[in-house]
C-alpha cells in the first residue's frame, strides 16, 4: 500500500448517501449514462447490494478544525449466494491514475475470495483503461454483449473466479 493509499479509507454507505453517490457518479460518468439519485435508491432495495465510498482521510486545518473526509470514488456491487456483480466502479476525474480504482477493486476482491464468490461485470468496449485494470486483477473476458448501453455501444463481459486465483 502506497502512502497515498494510507490516506484513503473505504466506508460502506446506505440509502442516506444517494444524493452524494449520484453527484459523484455524474462527475465520473458525465458522458455515459450517469445514475440518478432514484437509481441509487433502487440499488439499495436489491438483496445483497453493497455500496462503498473511497474517501480521502480528512486532515486538520491550520485552526485545528477537522475537515470532512472527501469522497473520491465508489464501488457498487450485489451478491446472491456464491455469485456477485460489480454494478459500477468509478473514481472522480481529479483523482484518477493514482491506483484508487485498483485499491477499491482489491477491497471487493478480498471479500469475494473470503466468500468463494465468482464476480461478473460489464465494461464499455471503448473503456480500455477499465478493461486493462480488470484483466490485471485476474478477470477474464468471457463474452461481448452487443448494444448493451443506451447509446448502442457494446459491453465486454468479464468474470473473476476465486478458485483459480
Amino acid at each position: 500500500m502506497s502512502y497515498e493509499h494510507a490516506m484513503i479509507v473505504m466506508m460502506q454507505v446506505g440509502v442516506e448517501a444517494t444524493a452524494l453517490l449520484s453527484a459523484l457518479h455524474h462527475a465520473v460518468f458525465a458522458e455515459h449514462e450517469p445514475w440518478s439519485q432514484a437509481a441509487f435508491e433502487q440499488i439499495f432495495t436489491m438483496p445483497g447490494a453493497e455500496v462503498w465510498l473511497a474517501c480521502k482521510v480528512a486532515s486538520q486545518s491550520v485552526n485545528n478544525e477537522l475537515k470532512e473526509d472527501l469522497p473520491i470514488g465508489f464501488i457498487v456491487s450485489r451478491s446472491v449466494l456464491d455469485e456477485g456483480e460489480i454494478l459500477s466502479l468509478g473514481v472522480h476525474p481529479a483523482w484518477r491514475r493514482r491506483g484508487i480504482g485498483r485499491y477499491m477493486l482489491r477491497h471487493l476482491l478480498h471479500k469475494a475470495r473470503q466468500e468463494g464468490m465468482t464476480l461478473f461485470l460489464e465494461v464499455r468496449l471503448s473503456n480500455k483503461h477499465a478493461a486493462a485494470l480488470y484483466e490485471q486483477e485476474g478477470f477474464q473476458q468471457i463474452a461481448v454483449r452487443p448494444h448493451y448501453y443506451q447509446d448502442g455501444e457494446d459491453a465486454r463481459i468479464f468474470r473473476y473466479l476465486t478458485d483459480s486465483v
